[in-house]
């Protein structure tokens, strides 16, 4: 009985101390992005009663002691430990723990910690990139990573030239792009940065070697967005807007007209104008306006989802990307989709795919805008309809006074259409037979199918404006390339200090190209209907050709470290590559780096300055094969020969390449060492580089003597002799910090490289063609791309100043000139002006590069502000003499009362002139090149996400965005970036203004929903 009794009570107790228990609730959120956290542990500590987050953030523990102290828990975030005083609410905001994370960062054929990094890789992730619409993800990297050059037009469907840490070789400056591991070349306009989740440049050969021959430039490592395990989370984003151009302030049709009659006035002639005498303004042709709309539309959209169990993952995503070109015509669209899988069977085999789908379509985007300021004002763009023919397209006028085809009509005529259809595939398996020990066959397919169509009508608006024929042109191009990786890596830890991860692979890639283009001549009308090769009646053409190119690699890399303390990495990669001819097939790039965290050190442990101290230094070979797939070969194509008097033309055969059988690889070295330092609690972090990189065996087509026989024009066949050296350095520094609800950050990159050219052909290399002469000089020794003329040396006031131009014995240096034109120095003060007297005068690439980007947030309100900017980079203005009178095109407003007319009038632009017998505008000279330093705010953002309780279920932010709002420039050009371009964006010829198509304003309104 005392026994029950006993047993009773002990009951009781129990009873009464459960019913002292209480029920805790509350919802778990993130401090970064204010989103409720799934999946995270809240524990009753020293316990096993815990729960997880449900996919609102919210946890209910039973059965909570009202003095017990709860723990909340999640890989990432900083565990925090709150006692709960009897509350039955508590809602907790979790802080993250950049050091318990230390973020991942992918490298070839693997992936690290970032903290065990060994070369200099710089890491950003996708939302960062998606901030800025832009059809082409590198654009909105521009700044953000220290060390890459990124330049570009702003032309619907451009492509950015990418320079990463200078340039090395004349063959091409863009990176090597790899999207999930495959390979697909150096345009990556496909993909829609939406879809991607992080990406990495690869900066020096420490770390690019791995890719061996193709890694010259650098590297640049996409991920895609794969799925994660939870619920299906879907997302929305949009943007919409519009872009524009600053109007070029032209001369209007009374400034024009007084411009052009005192030239042939000036020359003591009688003016040759044609046109309206004493027409004014309002009764001009504003061209500029008939040509240009003042907005183009500019939209973006993507839907994505994603999410998994144990077993299945999956995302997947479609997006639509469309651009109006700035003139009245053309456009860019694409439509892009993604789909990943990945599935584990069991703990041994996983498989997984991504599909990346694509279209593009450009249409009729002309390059006018150099005419269109050229343009005469006085000519109004159509003919009196008394003169109009059934041809819409001969009703357009000539211009009166000058060669410029009216771009009117030009744009009238335009009929161009490209469609491309692509496809990325890149199946996976992974098989890992013991722990630690993984086997990965990848096989990937990069597939692009190009049509291209073009109709050029019949028109006569003038004898020197005008096509007899009309002709319909069709291509098509097809590449496939495809890529079979095979690796296997070993990751071990031994006495938890010794970390070994151990990687062997093997890779097969083959790239194919085909092609076939067809035209006629004579189709019976314009009609639209019959713009095609078939309704064509005469001079039938047709070619096409395929080719081909494989690599196979074996590759090997060595990763490790001792303690988190001390870090080794070695890498080798063999290249074979069918470009090249036995005995010349093979080529090694071998690399080595090491670190050393200081802070690490036992001695480092009493301090209180540096959080983070290493040391690192690398050295490493890449490779360059990009020359014509038969280079070795000489090679054999058609070719039209002309017989008799009436000119009949015949399809014969000729050499069209010679080949050299001794032609071998191109190597770049690099040597690079850095530091990378944190203080303050790692808020305040400084990272410092400097580096050189130097080209062997550089690949050059050399000019033959014509001696030989070779029926081309000059002869060319691919050599190894030239060689370059970019020598720079680069600093970053960053702060975060965290306030209660206010979070904000900055971050300062500042880089500077010179590249020089070590060995070229035994000569200069002269590129950038001007009235017979050339304006770029590349020279052994010197650095790339520097403008080389006379020297302007201000304006001959009168007759005295040009009688006193003279050498020792008194020889009149420029006997052709008269008060009003140029004085150029006689450097070598021989009494001649010749091209001895040519000098240096510019250099298109900076001394500096800059990039600023700041970030805050308060509650529900962020704003983002990104600049960059080069200085010391120079351009050669070509429009400044083209549009300051020097022929019978339009000049800029204001030229008649700038340009000299008298003693004391002007010491800049010389006098008007038709014959510029002192070719004061027909010689490159320092009076074309400006300073092209610049410093452009591309992006100011700020946006709005509605609180929690008004979206219940999602959660919506609202943006509004200003893309290149504005320039501080002293460049009186349309556009410094866009001028730093050059030529197609050639190296060796870069910074050469020619008009081209400016980076617009844009302006444009954003929600990003979840749900």
């Amino acid at each position: 009985m005392k026994k029950q009794i006993l047993l009773l009570c002990l009951a009781l107790i129990s009873l009464c101390g459960y019913a002292q228990n209480i029920t805790v609730k509350g919802v778990v959120t993130s401090a970064a992005d204010k989103e409720p956290m799934i999946g995270l542990t809240a524990l009753i500590k020293g316990t096993t009663n815990g729960t997880v987050t449900d996919l609102d953030g919210n946890y209910t523990l039973n059965n909570v002691p009202k003095d017990a102290i709860v723990v909340f828990s999640m890989i990432g975030y900083k565990t925090q430990e709150i006692k709960v005083n009897g509350r039955t609410t508590i809602n907790v905001v979790m802080q993250d723990d950049t050091q318990a994370l230390d973020e991942v960062v992918v490298i070839g054929y693997g992936a690290v910690k970032k903290g065990d990094l060994t070369s200099s890789i710089a890491a950003i992730k996708g939302d960062e990139l998606k901030t800025l619409s832009s059809g082409n993800a590198m654009n909105s990297l521009q700044g953000k990573i220290n060390g890459v050059q990124i330049s570009s037009a702003g032309g619907p469907g451009t492509v950015p030239r990418v320079i990463i840490r200078g340039v090395s070789t004349v063959n091409g400056s863009n990176p090597l792009y790899v999207v999930d591991g495959m390979p697909v070349g150096d345009n990556i306009n496909f993909l829609d940065q939406n879809d991607i989740e992080s990406m990495q440049v690869l900066k020096d050969a420490s770390a690019s070697a791995i890719y061996g021959t193709r890694g010259s430039n650098g590297v640049v490592l996409i991920t895609t967005k794969k799925g994660t395990k939870g619920a299906t989370k879907f997302t929305f984003t949009a943007s919409a807007g519009f872009q524009t151009l600053e109007k070029p302030d032209m001369a209007k049709a009374s400034e024009y007209e007084y411009v052009l009659k005192s030239r042939y006035i000036n020359d003591g002639n009688v003016p040759m104008y044609v046109g309206y005498n004493g027409i004014t303004d309002a009764e001009g042709t504003d061209w500029w306006d008939e040509t240009m709309r003042k907005t183009a539309l500019i939209h973006n959209y993507n839907l994505s989802f994603s999410g998994g169990t144990d077993k299945l993952l999956y995302s997947a995503s479609i997006g639509y990307f469309g651009q109006d070109s700035q003139y009245k015509i053309g456009n860019w669209q694409k439509f892009t989709a993604r789909f990943s899988m990945e599935y584990t069977f069991n703990n041994i085999v996983k498989a997984g795919i991504d599909f990346t789908p694509k279209y593009e379509n450009w249409k009729d985007t002309p390059d006018l805008i150099g005419s269109i300021m050229a343009m005469d004002p006085t000519t109004p763009v159509m003919r009196p309809e008394s003169e109009w023919t059934d041809n819409e397209y001969d009703n357009y006028s000539r211009s009166h006074n000058s060669q410029v085809w009216n771009p009117v009509a030009n744009m009238a005529r335009m009929a161009k259409n490209t469609d491309e259809y692509g496809l990325l595939a890149t199946p996976f398996i992974n098989i890992e037979p013991i722990k630690g020990l993984i086997f990965r066959s990848q096989l990937g397919l990069n597939a692009r199918f190009r049509l291209y169509d073009e109709f050029t009508p019949t028109f006569d608006i003038d004898n020197l404006e005008r096509a007899e024929t009309s002709v319909a042109k069709r291509e098509m191009k097809n590449w496939i390339d495809w890529n079979w990786t095979n690796t296997l890596t070993w990751i071990k830890s031994f006495n938890q200090k010794h970390n070994l991860n151990i990687m062997a692979g093997y890779t097969m890639e083959r790239f194919q190209h085909y092609w076939l283009t067809g035209s006629r001549d004579g189709i019976p009308t314009n009609h639209e209907l019959l713009q095609y090769v078939s309704a064509g009646t005469k001079n039938q053409q047709a070619s096409g050709t395929n080719s081909y190119s494989s690599l196979i690699s074996y590759l090997g890399r060595v990763m490790y470290n001792y303690n988190d303390r001390y870090y080794l990495t070695a890498s080798v990669r063999v290249d074979g590559s069918s470009k090249f001819v036995k005995g010349n097939k093979y080529a090694t790039f071998p690399a080595v780096s090491g670190a050393w965290r200081v802070t690490g050190e036992e001695f480092m442990k009493d301090q209180h300055i540096f959080d983070n101290l290493k040391i690192r230094a690398g050295w490493g070979r890449v490779g360059n094969q990009s020359i014509d797939d038969s280079a070795y070969a000489s090679t054999v194509g058609t070719t039209d020969y002309v017989f008799g008097q009436e000119g009949n033309r015949e399809i014969g055969t000729s050499v069209t390449a010679i080949g050299n059988t001794k032609v071998q690889w191109e190597t770049v070295e690099d040597f690079g060492i850095g530091v990378d330092m944190g203080f303050l609690n790692n808020r305040l972090t400084v990272t410092a580089d400097w580096f050189q990189k130097k080209s062997h065996d550089m690949l050059m087509k050399r000019d033959n003597l014509l001696i030989l026989g070779y029926l081309m024009w000059n002869g060319q066949m691919w050599e190894n002799i030239g060689s370059m050296k970019a020598t720079g350095w680069e600093l970053s520094i960053g702060w975060e910090d965290r306030q209660g609800d206010f979070t904000y950050g900055v971050g300062l990159n500042l880089s500077s490289v010179k590249n020089k050219a070590e060995k070229l052909m035994g000569q200069p290399l002269y590129t950038g063609g001007f009235n017979g002469d050339y304006i770029i000089r590349n020279e052994e020794g010197g650095e790339i791309s520097r403008f080389y003329g006379y020297v302007v040396d201000g304006i001959f006031q009168n007759q005295t100043e040009v009688n006193a131009h003279t050498d020792e014995h008194g020889k009149i240096i420029q006997p052709n000139a008269v008060p009003g034109d140029f004085r150029f120095r006689d450097l070598n003060h021989d009494g001649e002006l010749d091209d001895k007297d040519k000098t240096y005068i510019g250099s298109a690439f900076p001394d500096l590069m800059v990039g600023l980007n700041a970030h805050l947030s308060y509650k529900n309100i962020d704003f983002l502000a990104n600049f960059y900017g080069t200085f010391g980079n120079d351009v050669f203005n070509t429009t400044l003499g083209r549009y300051s009178g020097a022929g019978g095109e339009n000049v800029y407003a204001g030229t008649y009362n700038k340009v000299w007319h008298g003693e004391g009038t002007s010491n800049f632009l010389p006098r008007l002139s038709v014959n510029d017998s002192n070719m004061n505008y027909k010689r490159p000279s320092s009076f074309f090149v400006e300073d092209g330093s610049y410093m452009r705010c591309k992006l100011l953002q700020i946006g709005y996400t509605l609180p929690k309780n008004w979206t219940k279920g999602f959660s919506l932010r609202l943006s509004f965005s200003a893309q290149n709002p504005f320039t501080i420039t002293k460049y009186s050009g349309m556009d410094p970036e866009t001028a730093s371009l050059g030529t197609k964006g050639n190296v060796t010829e870069s910074g050469i203004d020619w008009a081209g198509y400016p980076n617009p304003r844009t302006y444009l309104f954003g929600l990003n929903l979840n749900f």
